[in-house]
């Protein structure tokens, strides 16, 4: 039985509502919420090396815009060792890296840059060396085109140990909170909000461990939304963390509850007369829809049939540049052949000729004088034989000798007659050309019917439209009904949600006055320290304030009460400052906090500062250093005045127009 569990329990009975005690402890396991609380005790952070190498690109003229030919390069050559309680990183001059030096060194601590884009392409190794509680641990990393990659180690008696590895800036951060929470004895904090729960880790408590000229509000972190919770976690209340898992848990019910209650209020305010309406639109819907043909083609299929009619013609009109292609080479064939008959028609005729013509012509036979008559003539030509002797002429022997000289001409082994071949080739065309009509005709058949169809269909495309918007209104009627239907169906209550409602309700309320009860006796030490350093810092006329459990806080001065709202950024500044170092001292003289004693404070005299202002802060902060276990690292441009006020151990001040690193 938890003190948490069982005091529920109690007021639900006093409440006339009891709830059996293990139903209770089920609830709050269920929910995340520990079973035990205690008070925090500080852990101390230290920083005790920041090492940097790269190439960084430089201009002799910061101030001035400089052409890119005349940038200059040269080595990052970082390496400081700061000590306990008050440190300065300063130059006299600006832009000269002061700011980066402690942004190098938060970088390696929450695996978070906060680095200028072109710095951090510079970078190339960075090694850190941080102590929590005396132990060292060691963040080494490399950087490669933009993206960190390296390991956290910590020493140990035979050497040292792996705590992890990492690539890629998720999980550099991932592990670095993994160590460093449990180390600094530090829980995530779960934030609860418009239905989304938010776990906020290492880097949020980091940033509230810095304090930037340009960044004031609130007074404790640097997020709004944190501020309570993060001032609780360091003022070290008993109860802190387990009210803000109680808070989660219960604003995530609470959610819960609310959007079932907004969906029975939606449900309350459908009115019978809302759903009459619907259900009549929904009739004359389907009645509209009932006068088109079922049968009678939609919008997609019209636009179908105009698909298939295009396509037709397209395979009609192909058909017919092949048709077309395949009556030219038939006409082609035939000419060729006309020209060969005719040569062979010339070679006859030439050879009778040579055989006939170009011998004698005698009236009678020689040997016995029979007349040669023109009849015996002219059947030369028919009979091919000699109008004397009755011999047969050799005129084919004549044309096969012609035929085979050509075939020697051409070296073909296999003579081919290309009388033959033209006639087949003409044959074997005429085939084609009757197979390619008969398919053309069926093509043009199959267009002819596909327009009609397209055409009939495009003449019931304003039918087919109204078809389709009569079947949208009736589906978005449908819609309508069903929503309305289903807004009036009584959303079921659940006893066990409601019991788990009331159990998580009761024990935040009960939380909060533990937290309450607990901090605050811490918060009136916090506030006298704050008013007394504020004024140590230089703000003499502020004489009172009152840090809230909320993280806001009333200031009297010069005779009036305000809100830290209304004070000037100096003041904020040094308000801001002073809170810091008092969590810090109350956690060192009273063992109470969980703040790690670590503060960042960048560019200070910014922000209406002085610089005699400036020295008396410094010079406070250095006397706190000495009373109170903390480290302080502060980035100025007045490097004069650090070194006037810090010992040189703890320095790093570049003097006239040089750089930091």
């Amino acid at each position: 039985m938890t003190k948490l569990g069982d005091a529920v329990a109690r007021d639900l009975e006093r409440r006339g509502k009891a709830i059996d005690q293990s139903r209770i402890e089920r609830i709050l396991l269920d929910a995340g919420v520990s079973s035990t609380a205690s008070r925090g005790v500080p852990a101390r952070l230290r920083v005790r090396r920041v090492w940097v190498t790269g190439e960084k690109l430089y201009s002799e003229r910061p101030t001035e815009e400089t052409p890119p030919a005349e940038m200059k390069t040269a080595p990052i050559k970082l390496d400081w060792q700061p000590g306990d309680g008050v440190n300065g990183v300063g130059s006299e001059a600006n832009l000269r890296g002061k700011s980066s030096v402690l942004h190098f060194a938060i970088w390696a601590l929450t695996g978070r840059s906060y680095l200028q884009a072109d710095v951090e392409t510079w970078v190339e190794h960075v090694s850190a060396e941080f102590h929590v509680d005396e132990v060292p641990l060691f963040v080494d990393f490399d950087v490669r085109g933009g993206m960190p990659s390296g390991t956290v180690t910590q020493k140990t008696r035979s050497g040292h140990a792996s705590l992890g590895s990492f690539f890629g800036h998720a999980e550099f951060e991932s592990l670095m909170g993994s160590v460093m929470l449990d180390r600094l004895r530090l829980d995530a904090i779960s934030v609860f909000s418009k239905g989304t729960e938010t776990e906020h880790a290492w880097p949020s408590y980091a940033a509230a461990l810095a304090v930037h000229a340009d960044k004031l509000d609130p007074i404790v972190g640097n997020e709004n939304t944190l501020k309570t919770r993060i001032l609780q976690m360091f003022v070290g209340t008993r109860w802190a963390a387990v009210d803000a898992q109680v808070a989660t848990a219960f604003k995530a019910a609470d959610y819960e509850r609310e959007v079932l209650i907004e969906k029975r209020r939606a449900a309350a305010s459908v009115t019978t007369s809302a759903l009459r309406q619907a259900e009549t639109r929904l009739r004359e819907a389907e009645a509209a829809l009932e006068v088109f043909d079922p049968t009678q083609p939609d919008v997609d299929a019209v636009f179908a049939l105009a698909s298939v009619a295009s396509a037709r013609a397209q395979q009609a009109h192909e058909l017919s540049m092949r048709l077309m292609v395949a009556r030219t080479a038939l006409s082609g064939a035939e000419e060729q052949l006309r020209t060969e008959q005719m040569r062979r028609q010339a070679a006859e005729e030439d050879a009778v000729a040579r055989r006939l013509f170009n011998g004698m012509a005698p009236k009678a036979c020689p040997r016995c004088a029979a007349e040669v008559t023109a009849a015996r003539y002219e059947a030369e030509v028919t009979a091919h034989e000699c109008s004397m002797c009755k011999n047969e002429f050799t005129i084919l022997a004549d044309l096969d000798e012609a035929s085979a000289a050509a075939v020697v001409d051409n070296e073909v082994e296999e003579p081919v007659d290309p009388l033959e071949a033209l006639q087949a080739a003409i044959a074997e065309a005429d085939v084609d050309i009757s197979r390619l009509e008969g398919e053309l005709r069926e093509a043009d058949r199959s267009r002819l019917d596909a327009e009609n169809a397209a055409q009939r269909g495009r003449g019931r495309l304003g039918a087919a439209r109204a078809r389709l918007e009569a079947e949208i209104d009736l589906a978005r009627a449908e819609s309508a009904l069903g929503a309305l239907r289903e807004a009036m169906r009584p959303e079921p209550s659940s006893p066990v949600d409601d019991e788990r409602h009331l159990v998580l309700e009761v024990a935040s309320r009960l939380t909060k006055k533990w937290v309450k009860e607990d901090q605050g006796p811490l918060l009136e030490a916090v506030s006298l320290a704050i008013a007394r350093l504020a004024r140590e810092f230089g703000s003499t006329n502020i004489t009172a304030v009152t840090l809230k459990g909320n993280g806001n806080m009333d200031v009297e001065k010069g005779g009036a009460v305000t809100g830290y709202s209304g004070l000037t950024n100096g003041e904020k500044l040094r308000i801001k400052l002073a809170a810091a170092i008092a969590l810090i001292e109350i956690g060192h003289s009273d063992g109470v906090g969980r703040h790690p004693g670590l503060l960042f404070v960048d560019s200070p005299a910014a922000e209406e500062i002085p610089e005699a202002d400036l020295r008396t802060m410094l010079e406070a902060m250095a006397t706190v250093a000495q009373k109170t276990d903390l480290q302080i690292i502060v980035a100025t441009r007045h490097g004069r005045i650090l070194s006037e006020v810090i010992g040189p151990q703890n320095l790093l001040v570049a003097t006239g127009s040089n750089f930091v690193w």
